[in-house]
C-alpha cells in the first residue's frame, strides 16, 4: 500500500513539473471534442436558430473567414503583449513571479485556447470546402472568438493583479499553507515511508517558498508589501508548529536537500545532529530569515516594519504555548534574545535607542504570556536576560544618557509583569527572587556609579522612581516585604551620597511621583503613557516612612564599615609607595570609590577625643586577625569582628561600635609599617593578659574568636595561623593550633 501510495504521489507531483504541457493537451482536447460535438449537432442547432432568428443554413455558408486570422492575431497580440510586458516588469521586484505564472492553471489554459483557436481558425480556413466543417466556421466565429474577445480585458486585469506584489506574497503563503496541510493526509503520511524522494520534495517546497518569500523582502520597498510578508511568514510557521505533530517522523530527516539549502550550508555537523534530534529544521529557518530581515530594517530606520519582527515572535510564542512545544520555545528565547544584542549594537553605534525600546515593550508582552501560562522557569530566564541586557546598556549609557531611558523602560516592563505575577498569585518565593532581578536592573558587576544621581533626569534616577513606584504598589495590596526589600535596595545609593543628599534625593523622587500623570509630555512608538506614572501615590507618605526608618540601621552600618574601607585605602597607599607612586587603572579606580564612599560619611561636627582602653587593645588584636594577616577583610570578617567584641564588651551598642573601631583603624593606619603595627599587637596582648577580669577561660575564649575570623572568609591564611600562635604563646595557654589542611576549618587540637 505505501509504494502504491508513493507512485500516486509521485505521478501527481509530474502535474506541477509538466503543468504548461498538460495544459496543452487539455485545451487540445477541449477543443478539438467542442468541434467534434458540434458538428454532430449542427443540423439540430441550424433548426433552432432558423425556428428562433430566421437564420437559414445557407447564411452560414456564405459566411467568410479569411478575415478571422487577423482578428484571432489582433487578440493574440494584445494578450501576449501585454502578458509579457507585465510579467517582465513585475519580475524585477518580484522574482517568483514567472515561477507562479507559469503554474497558473487560468493563465495556462487561457493563452493555449486562444493559439489553439486561432490555429483552429486556419486550418478551417483552407479546409472548410473539402471537409465540409462550416459547423466549425460557426463555432470559430461565433463561439471561440466571442469568448476569446468578452474575457480578453477582464484576463488583462487578472494578470495586472496578479502581479502585484501583496498577491504573489498571499499566493506563495498559500503554496506553503497547502503543502503542510497535504503532508497531514494519509496517502501522504504512508508514501513518505517509502520513498526518500517524496519526503525531499516536500522539504524543498516548503524551503524554496520561504526563501522566496524572503527574497521578496529583499527587493520591495514598500511598507506594505513587506508587512504583508512578515506577517505571511509568522502564519506560516505558526501553521506549521500547530500541524507538524501529524507529520511523518521522517520528514524531519536530514536530507540532501536540508543540508544543500543555503541556510544551513555552513552548519557543523554538531548542529546538523542537534537539529535533527530536534525536529526543527524549519523553524530554525524560519527565525534565521526573521533575524536577518530584522538587521536589515534597523538598518534603514525602518523602525515600524523592525517591531513587527518581534510582536510576531510573541505570537509564535503563544502559538508554542499552546501546542506545549518547550523546543520551539526555546528557540523564540534565543531569538528574542539575539534580536536584543543586534539592536544593542545599532544603539551603541549609532547613538539610537528607539529600537530598543520597541523591543522592549514586545519582550515583555512575551514574558507576560509565560506568566499567564504560569511557567515560572520562562519568566526567571527572561528576567535574567533583562537584567544582563540593561547592566549591559547602564555601563555603556555614560557615554550616551539617552541609552538610560532604555533601563528605565527595561524596568518598567518587568514592573508591569510583577503587577501581573501578584494578580496570578505566584509563590512568595518566586515574587521575591523576580523582584530582586529587577532591583539589578542598574547594577553592573564591579561597576563604579562615579556620576549617578547627579541630576534628577540622569543616572539611575529614572529606575529608582519606577522601582519606588513598584513599592507604591506593593504597599497598596498589602505587601510590606516586597516594599521593604526595594527600600532596602534604593538605601544602597547612602554609600555614595550624605544623609542629607540621599534625603534630598529621595523626597525629590517622591514629589516627581506625585505630579506626574499617566500620559507623557511626548509621543513616542508606544503612545503618550508615562512609564514613571505610579497610581497609588497614597503611599508615597508610608514609603517615605518606611524607607527613612530603615536609613537609620543602614547608616549605623556604613559608619562600621567605612573604617574597613579605610584600610583599604591605607593598603592602596602602601602598594603605591612600594611601587614608587604608581597604581593601575583598577587600583586607581578603586581607591577613588573608597575615598568618595569614605567622603560620604565625614562628620562636620568636631567629637570629643577617647582615651585609649584596654577595649581597644582587645578590638585591636581582633582587627590584626582579620587584615594585617592576609591585607584582605570581607564582610565575613566584619561580622565576625563585631560578634566577638560584643561578647567582651557585652553592652556596646552600634554608635559606640562604630567609634571604638573608627578608633582602633586610625591607631592601626598611623602607626604605617609593619614592624609597628606588629609591636602594637604584642604590646595589645600583653596588656590584655594583665587585665584583671581577664582569666585563662577569657583568654581561652578570645583565641576561640581569633580562630572564628580566621575561619570566617573559608581561607585559613599561613599569617592568621602565626598570629593565634604567637598570642597563645604569650598568654601561656596550654593548647595547640596549627594550620590545618587544604578544605578543612581552623581549631584547637584536643
Amino acid at each position: 500500500m505505501e509504494k502504491l501510495y508513493s507512485h500516486l504521489v509521485k505521478l501527481n507531483s509530474l502535474q506541477f513539473k509538466y503543468r504548461t504541457i498538460l495544459s496543452f493537451v487539455l485545451v487540445l482536447v477541449a477543443i478539438l471534442l467542442s468541434d467534434i460535438l458540434f458538428h454532430i449537432y449542427f443540423p439540430f442547432i441550424v433548426d433552432i436558430l432558423e425556428a428562433q432568428f430566421n437564420i437559414k443554413m445557407t447564411d452560414h455558408q456564405n459566411v467568410p473567414l479569411d478575415w478571422a486570422p487577423e482578428i484571432w492575431g489582433g487578440v493574440l497580440a494584445m494578450v501576449l503583449g501585454t502578458l509579457i510586458i507585465v510579467i517582465a516588469i513585475a519580475a524585477e521586484s518580484s522574482p517568483k513571479l514567472m515561477d507562479l505564472f507559469v503554474k497558473d492553471w487560468l493563465s495556462l489554459n487561457y493563452v493555449w485556447f486562444l493559439i489553439i483557436a486561432s490555429l483552429h481558425a486556419i486550418v478551417i480556413m483552407f479546409y472548410i470546402e473539402p471537409l465540409n466543417r462550416y459547423s466549425s466556421v460557426v463555432l470559430n466565429s461565433y463561439v471561440y472568438l466571442l469568448l476569446g474577445s468578452i474575457f480578453t480585458l477582464p484576463y488583462i486585469f487578472y494578470i495586472l493583479l496578479y502581479s502585484k506584489t501583496s498577491n504573489v506574497v498571499s499566493t506563495i503563503s498559500r503554496i506553503i499553507q497547502e503543502y503542510i496541510f497535504n503532508m497531514e493526509k494519509p496517502m501522504i503520511n504512508m508514501a513518505m515511508n517509502d520513498s526518500t524522494d517524496v519526503i525531499e520534495e516536500y522539504q524543498k517546497e516548503i524551503m524554496g517558498s520561504l526563501d522566496q518569500l524572503d527574497d521578496l523582502l529583499s527587493f520591495t520597498e514598500f511598507k506594505e508589501t513587506q508587512t504583508d510578508i512578515i506577517r505571511e511568514i509568522s502564519t506560516v510557521i505558526q501553521l506549521y508548529i500547530k500541524e507538524k505533530a501529524k507529520f511523518n517522523e521522517k520528514f524531519f530527516m536530514l536530507t540532501s536537500t536540508i543540508r544543500n539549502n543555503a541556510t544551513f550550508r555552513t552548519y557543523t555537523d554538531m548542529q546538523y545532529q542537534e537539529m535533527a534530534e530536534s525536529r526543527t529544521f524549519y523553524e530554525v529557518k524560519t527565525f534565521r530569515l526573521l533575524g536577518s530581515a530584522y538587521i536589515k530594517m534597523i538598518t534603514n530606520d525602518r523602525f515600524d516594519i523592525a517591531s513587527l519582527i518581534p510582536a510576531e515572535m510573541v505570537d509564535i510564542g503563544k502559538t508554542c504555548l499552546n501546542s506545549k512545544d518547550d523546543t520551539i520555545l526555546g528557540h523564540v528565547n534565543i531569538r528574542f534574545n539575539t534580536l536584543f544584542r543586534m539592536a544593542i549594537k545599532h544603539a551603541y553605534k549609532n547613538n539610537e535607542p528607539r529600537n530598543l525600546y520597541n523591543l522592549s515593550f514586545h519582550y515583555s508582552n512575551m514574558i507576560q504570556e509565560y506568566i499567564k501560562a504560569d511557567r515560572v522557569d520562562m519568566a526567571k530566564y527572561c528576567y535574567d536576560k533583562f537584567k544582563f541586557y540593561a547592566n549591559d546598556i547602564y555601563k555603556n549609557a555614560e557615554m550616551n544618557p539617552g541609552l538610560y531611558f532604555v533601563v528605565d523602560t527595561l524596568t518598567f516592563e518587568l514592573r508591569k509583569c510583577q503587577v501581573l505575577i501578584h494578580e496570578k498569585d505566584w509563590s512568595d518565593d518566586d515574587q521575591m527572587d523576580l523582584l530582586k532581578m529587577i532591583l539589578q536592573l542598574d547594577k553592573p558587576p564591579g561597576y563604579s556609579k562615579d556620576e549617578v544621581d547627579k541630576g534628577i533626569l540622569g543616572g539611575n534616577n529614572g529606575t529608582r522612581r519606577i522601582q519606588i513606584g513598584l513599592a507604591l504598589f506593593y504597599l497598596s495590596v498589602g505587601k510590606k516585604e516586597y516594599a521593604t526589600a526595594i527600600a532596602e535596595d534604593y538605601l544602597d545609593d547612602l554609600a555614595y551620597f550624605d544623609e542629607k543628599t540621599f534625603k534630598s534625593n529621595a523626597n525629590t523622587q517622591c514629589f516627581l511621583l506625585s505630579i506626574f500623570g499617566p500620559q507623557f509630555w511626548e509621543d513616542t512608538d508606544r503612545g503618550t503613557l508615562n512609564i514613571y506614572f505610579a497610581p497609588e501615590k497614597d503611599q508615597l507618605e508610608p514609603f517615605k516612612e518606611l524607607l527613612f526608618g530603615l536609613m537609620d540601621n543602614r547608616l549605623e552600618a556604613l559608619e562600621r564599615d567605612v573604617k574597613f574601607l579605610s584600610l583599604e585605602v591605607d593598603k592602596l597607599m602602601q602598594k603605591r609607595k612600594r611601587q614608587d607612586g604608581y597604581l593601575n587603572d583598577a587600583d586607581k579606580e578603586r581607591m577613588e570609590e573608597l575615598q568618595r564612599k569614605i567622603s560620604a560619611r565625614e562628620k562636620t561636627e568636631e567629637e570629643k577625643p577617647i582615651d585609649w582602653t584596654e577595649n581597644h587593645d582587645i578590638l585591636y588584636s581582633l582587627l590584626c586577625i582579620s587584615f594585617f594577616a592576609d591585607q584582605e577583610i570581607d564582610e565575613s570578617e566584619k561580622s565576625a569582628i563585631f560578634e566577638s567584641y560584643k561578647i567582651f564588651v557585652p553592652d556596646i551598642n552600634n554608635e559606640d561600635f562604630n567609634r571604638d573601631f573608627g578608633m582602633t583603624t586610625e591607631k592601626f593606619i598611623e602607626l604605617k609599617t609593619e614592624e609597628l603595627r606588629q609591636q602594637q599587637f604584642d604590646d595589645s596582648l600583653e596588656k590584655i593578659k594583665a587585665k584583671e577580669e581577664f582569666d585563662g577561660e577569657s583568654l581561652d575564649t578570645l583565641i576561640k574568636c581569633y580562630i572564628d575570623i580566621a575561619n570566617a572568609d573559608d581561607f585559613i591564611h599561613e599569617n592568621e595561623v602565626v598570629l593565634i600562635q604567637h598570642a597563645i604563646k604569650i598568654w601561656g595557654l596550654d593548647i595547640v593550633v596549627e594550620k590545618p589542611k587544604s578544605g578543612d576549618r581552623l581549631k584547637i587540637k584536643e
